[in-house]
């Protein structure tokens, strides 16, 4: 009996023609360097770096109070929601005696602020501030846990700043 030779499996070659274009770039991780401030004019128009030390007094807060954290979703929690915010840029106020932390303005008016950001002033107007979101999985789905986070944003140029919620 004659045995018929062994043939090699037929060659395969695969290309992927697929192309990732989304830009979607804002969900940051908490231990990514924050952005570089834009090249300012000098003197007192260059903005002020974000302070190194806020991501360490936040992170106490949390640690301190987490009840707060996790009923800090206005929509089940009311007005109470905001009392966990409240501390944490009261903390960041008083950890060096830096005024120009606050809150995002969400209207030309100010009258709503952000639920789940802090702000600092960069600038000596109320515009150029940096953002950073502090409350991970804000108003959380039935799988979700909220956590305290340390998402600095991009520096806005334009968005409005206010150190007292109204």
């Amino acid at each position: 009996m004659v045995t018929p030779p062994a043939s090699s499996p037929p060659s395969i070659s695969i290309s992927n023609t697929n192309t990732n274009t989304s830009t979607n770039n804002n969900d940051r991780s908490d231990t990514d360097p924050g952005p570089v401030p834009p090249a300012g004019g000098g003197g007192s128009d260059a903005p002020v770096p974000l302070p190194t030390y806020g991501e360490a007094v936040t992170r106490d807060v949390a640690d301190r109070n987490p009840a707060l954290l996790a009923n800090s979703c206005e929509i089940t929690s009311g007005a109470s929601a905001w009392a966990f915010l409240d501390l944490v840029v009261r903390s960041l106020r008083e950890a060096r005696g830096d005024s120009r932390w606050g809150y995002l303005c969400k209207d030309a008016s100010c009258s709503k602020v952000g639920a789940d950001v802090v702000a600092y002033r960069a600038s000596t107007g109320d515009v150029g501030i940096w953002i950073v979101d502090v409350i991970g999985n804000h108003c959380p789905g039935p799988a979700d846990t909220v956590a305290v986070r340390w998402g600095v944003l991009p520096f806005e140029t334009v968005r409005r700043w206010i150190g007292v919620r109204p």
